[in-house]
């Protein structure tokens, strides 16, 4: 899994339980001979194995402090849920200073370009026709690459605030002060280190790597109360789009501005069921942007944040109330700004993942598929997933691809046990040949 995926397997912690092959939304881990595995083309890296798993045998790897050490000018990016970590008496201004003396160069609140794209999307939104779906959660994307392909078209063709704020840093740096940086990205969830690794909707990521959140938090909260601030450091302002972090950021900026119907929902299973919803066109047509996150909670719900959800909305919500303040006394306006330093537009054509093949030979994928159809017939379709496979149909698609065996499903081995004890029983009530006859003998004796 390490060169395509971010969520990864250690095989000696797994006790065999299905409680990851139950949770996975796009189906994509078995549990057979009592280890798990993950099939790497349906993985879309949402963590809720790692979620569910008792044992710790889900993980994901991210970037070190370590690799910042070779780097000549390395840069860290902060996403508007990091400031959720923390009480809103800590001002953002000491968590940046705690940040850089780590040995960055520099910090910048990805939230800034957050703002940018909302500005974006809703002249976007106001210009073209139809409804259409944030591209800001990787894992979203993933999903409806997969399963979703007919929905793809609704994917709004605009950059990440992650990757816009990269590239233009990457830019600036590069023009006015012909540097090179190393930017890295301060993750709560594995699915942004993946667009490291795999860009979605451009060639390349702006990003050098990700740093989880687990991984320094400890070190920047020990450090607060030794951190001292200069009078024009206590005089930066955060933007309201700090709000991107949690669930219903978005849709909440946009309709500050513009009496604009959008929909927001979090958390993979609830988003399933609305990509299904659409899919069926079971959804008002006067809706005309959807805000979806992977994460329960949005974005402070990810999996690599330290901090509870709940007492990280409550974070978060509190600074948002003093910024509010803030820019009211100030009459600071979040809408009128200068973007033409960003550039907002994907590279590449987002397409869907091809992965249902059965086999690459187009006749034994066909005879695969006849076989398939026998396999589900015979089984007995109570997706349980006693077998290690989340329900009977991909079940069958391992028998035939030689992954499992009949047997591993307990309907199918108590019913061959059946007959196994039927065909015992009427052995032990017959004689062999040779002491039958000598039976006989006796008899007529």
């Amino acid at each position: 899994m390490t060169k395509k995926h971010s969520v990864l397997l250690k095989e000696e912690k797994c006790e065999g339980c299905t409680n990851c092959v139950k949770g996975c939304p796009t189906k994509a881990i078995r549990v057979h001979q009592g280890k798990a595995w993950i099939k790497e083309d349906l993985c879309i890296d949402c963590a809720e194995c790692i979620r569910a798993c008792e044992y710790h045998a889900k993980y994901t790897k991210t970037d070190q402090l370590t690799k910042i050490e070779k780097s000549e000018y390395p840069i860290l990016l902060i996403p508007p849920s990091f400031y959720s970590q923390f009480s809103a008496k800590i001002s953002a201004q000491k968590i940046k200073k705690a940040i850089k003396n780590l040995g960055f160069e520099e910090v910048f609140d990805v939230a800034d370009a957050a703002a940018a794209l909302s500005r974006k999307t809703l002249d976007f939104l106001n210009n073209n026709s139809g409804t259409y779906i944030s591209t800001s959660c990787p894992v979203i994307v993933r999903l409806i690459k997969l399963q979703f392909p007919d929905l793809i078209e609704m994917l709004i063709p605009l950059k990440s605030p992650v990757e816009l704020i990269a590239e233009r840093i990457e830019r600036k740096l590069k023009e006015e002060k012909n540097i090179d940086p190393d930017i890295f990205f301060l993750t709560p969830c594995p699915a942004k280190l993946t667009t490291v690794k795999r860009a979605i909707g451009q060639k390349t990521s702006f990003l050098s790597g990700a740093i989880g959140v687990e991984s320094i938090y400890q070190k920047i909260y020990e450090s607060l109360e030794d951190i001292e601030l200069e009078k024009e450091e206590n005089n930066q302002l955060m933007t309201l789009a700090t709000i991107w972090g949690s669930e219903g950021g978005e849709e909440s900026i946009l309709k500050s501005w513009e009496n604009i119907n959008t929909l927001s929902v979090s958390g993979i299973t609830e988003v399933k069921k609305l990509l299904d919803e659409i899919e069926r066109n079971n959804i008002p047509e006067a809706i005309r942007y959807f805000e979806l996150t992977s994460c329960a909670n949005g974005c402070i719900g990810g999996v690599l944040n330290v901090i509870n959800p709940f007492q990280s909305q409550f974070n978060l919500e509190e600074r948002i109330k003093n910024i509010r303040e803030i820019m009211q006394k100030h009459n600071i306006d979040l809408k009128k700004k200068d973007d033409e330093f960003y550039n907002f537009a994907l590279s590449e054509k987002i397409t869907a993942d091809n992965v249902s093949k059965l086999d690459n030979d187009f006749k034994k994928a066909m005879q695969k598929l006849e076989q398939l159809q026998k396999e589900i017939e015979i089984l007995p379709g109570l997706d349980c997933a006693a077998c290690g496979a989340p329900d009977c149909k991909t079940f069958a698609e391992d028998v035939i691809n030689g992954r499992a065996s009949r047997t591993d499903c307990i309907f199918m081995l108590r019913e061959q046990l059946g007959r196994l004890a039927d065909d015992l029983s009427i052995l032990a009530n017959e004689l062999p040949p040779v002491m039958a006859s000598k039976k006989e003998e006796a008899d007529d004796s």
